[in-house]
């Protein structure tokens, strides 16, 4: 008898392992047709159905058909809708040996087979945990043996498993929709990250486009001024040598040209043409050497790849580039340790050194001094920043890393430099220790490590 494949255990297995096989790669939809199709050949039936709760709503929608119309894939049925609606409604296996027609549970329902000629069937509900999640139906041509009550309570064993079948397959469909979910929110942070960085970046920079401006204005205003003095010197010069042409033979002419260049004062230009020269040669290499350093603290010139990197030299170019912010607020000292280049992104990292040296300076209400310290350790380097300023609370010092959070002023922070620093220095597979005690200082220290191959992932 076919349905006494269902006591096997092999045929039982297979069905278990079309399922917990499968679930994993392939569609619902196509699962579920491999389960119909091992049921319906397993115990003699001619054509199934297998339908499923949709996400909304009480309706079932046929997600799978053994031997019925393509069309049929996707028909929603709602409660009293034709036999499988009968199920859904009363969570009841059915027996039909007849045409549904004549049977007085189903008068006001639609037939729900397409053959006009009637034969039998059975339909389960499927459950999970006392909810009905679908429904398993089987049908025989006219001709056959018909189903009997025996069959359908051998059935309701198994649609035990194949209702866990099927969660498992919403489950495993779920868990992957979960993933891609979190995935793509994991490339949509990574993007809002570095936009974060970029921003910050800017607005940094915007920040100190003032001082910088104010750095290079000066040198160009007095090599602007001696190019004045120079202008004026060269054409004193050049009267008094078309002076000497004219007057060659002409001793009137030649006595005029002395007094022109007793007026002149030769002796003083000769003194002060090189002392301009000099100096103004002196402010062009000052804004040269601004320029370098705003070019080496964003390494504009380089790919966003790891590369071996002078850390003292990134600390530098950074401290030139955030000079005006500081100077009138402390005197800055330097103990470089020994340390070996490293492989980083150099244009992040002088990121982070120009938010440590900027919150330094805020720090310090009056007039202080701002230390930086350098070391080894292992197969790592250290980079300490200190203030002796005002120091941060002991139940600030949790929060200091979260972005949006500042202790500052309105208008004078955005709460994002410390927070994209530890970001950028853990994309490094670095970390950040703080010391801080109020009313004496804060020290932070960045570690890291000297070489890597690959950069790590910035804190979400």
């Amino acid at each position: 008898m076919p349905f006494e494949n269902m006591a096997k255990l092999s045929w039982i297995y297979d069905l278990y392992r079309l399922g917990q096989d499968s679930a994993p790669r392939e569609k619902p939809a196509e699962v579920q047709r491999r389960i119909l199709e091992h049921i319906v050949q397993g115990i003699g039936a001619d054509t199934g159905s297998l339908s499923v709760r949709a996400d909304v709503g009480d309706e079932l929608v046929l997600t799978a058909r053994i031997g019925l119309p393509p069309q049929a894939i996707g028909m929603q049925i709602k409660k009293g809708q034709g036999v499988i609606g009968w199920v859904l409604e009363h969570a009841e296996p059915v027996l039909l040996t007849d045409d549904p027609a004549k049977d007085p549970r189903f008068k006001d329902y639609e037939p729900c087979r397409e053959s006009t000629e009637p034969g039998s069937s059975i339909c389960w509900p499927l459950k999970q945990e006392n909810c009905l999640i679908g429904t398993l139906c089987v049908n025989r041509k006219a001709g056959s043996p018909p189903f009997t009550e025996a069959d359908m309570a051998h059935g309701s064993v198994l649609v035990n498993m194949v209702s866990i079948v099927i969660e498992n397959t919403r489950l495993h469909q779920e868990q992957a929709a979960r993933i891609q979910s979190l995935s793509d929110m994991n490339k949509k942070l990574a993007e809002a990250q570095g936009q974060l960085l970029q921003s910050e970046k800017m607005a940094s920079i915007g920040h100190l486009a003032a001082g910088v401006a104010h750095e290079i204005n000066n040198p160009i205003g007095f090599v602007y001024s001696n190019l004045g003095s120079l202008e004026k010197y060269i054409k004193e010069l050049f009267a008094v040598l078309d002076g000497y042409e004219q007057a060659q033979g002409d001793p009137a002419k030649l006595a005029e040209v002395e007094a022109l260049k007793k007026k002149v004062d030769m002796g003083y230009l000769k003194e002060d043409v090189p002392a301009l020269m000099n100096e103004s040669r002196d402010g062009i290499s000052r804004v040269k050497k601004i320029v370098q350093n705003l070019k080496d603290f964003s390494h504009v010139d380089t790919s966003n790849e790891l590369q071996w990197t002078n850390l003292h030299s990134g600390i530098d170019s950074t401290l030139n580039i955030v000079w005006n912010e500081i100077k009138y607020k402390a005197e800055v000292n330097k103990t470089y340790g020994d340390i070996p280049d490293i492989k980083c992104l150099p244009s992040e990292l002088n990121q982070v050194f120009m938010n440590m040296l900027v919150n330094a300076a805020h720090a310090i209400d009056e007039r202080g001094v701002i230390t930086i310290r350098t070391g080894r350790e292992g197969d790592q380097v250290w980079v300490e920043i200190a203030d002796n300023g005002k120091g941060i609370k002991a139940e600030h010092i949790k929060r200091i890393f979260d972005p949006f959070f500042t202790t500052k002023p309105v208008g004078k922070g955005t709460g994002l430099g410390l927070s994209l620093s530890y970001s950028i220095v853990q994309k490094h597979n670095g970390h950040i220790d703080v010391n801080s005690e109020v009313g004496k200082g804060t020290a932070f220290r960045v570690w890291l490590p000297i070489q890597q191959e690959e950069i790590g992932e910035a804190r979400k």
